[in-house]
């Protein structure tokens, strides 16, 4: 009998529960044949920062109303990627593993990217590398109905750099993790 895979949307350095979605040995493929929908985490992360949660937005080309995930493309006329780094280092660069994993990331946000997909993909097996997880991504081109924003709210808590200012912020993108918890994210994972 075969295994059912999921089809999983493909994000922009997704939330923490969609890494663990990803880690888990469920077999999974990526949707770049589904149809690309507005104001959802394929075109944009959310980081915790010194004035509470901020959402980093990357700007396309819209599309048209029945694109694909793979035909987006991003709009480099604007200077998004110097604004969205600044923001990433501004939240993060007192997190205890900020200086230990920024190389890593920052290249995400100096190089030019053609099409969402490219950075999103790319962006994943960042993940993968830093979390020491090594698995293949799967490209589904057809229009399947991919599953339901993954989160993991509530399910782990750990030091976060603003956490006194603001208490604990849930379900942010899997850089806070990361940069807070360093080589202890993937045990972090391991709980959800």
């Amino acid at each position: 009998m075969e295994e059912d895979v999921e089809l999983l949307p493909l994000y922009i350095l997704p939330t923490i529960g969609y890494v663990e979605k990803l880690i888990s040995n469920l077999p999974f493929q990526m949707a770049l044949g589904e149809r690309y929908r507005k104001q959802t985490d394929r075109s944009r992360f959310q980081i915790a920062g010194p004035n509470n949660l901020q959402v980093l937005s990357l700007p396309i080309i819209h599309p048209g109303n029945y694109a694909a995930m793979a035909e987006v493309k991003l709009n480099n006329n604007e200077n998004w990627q110097i604004k969205h780094w600044r923001s990433i280092e501004t939240s993060y660069r007192k997190a205890p593993f900020f200086e230990y994993y920024a190389h890593h990331f920052e290249p995400l946000f100096q190089k030019k990217y053609g099409l969402l997909a490219e950075i999103s993909i790319e962006a994943i097996y960042i993940i993968f590398k830093i979390l020491k997880f090594e698995k293949r991504i799967v490209l589904n081109f057809s229009n399947q109905r991919t599953i339901s924003p993954i989160n993991a709210e509530g399910k782990i808590q750990y030091q976060q750099v603003f956490i006194e200012r603001h208490g604990f912020i849930p379900d942010v993108s899997i850089l806070d993790l990361i940069f807070n918890e360093g080589p202890n994210a993937m045990e972090f994972l391991k709980r959800i």
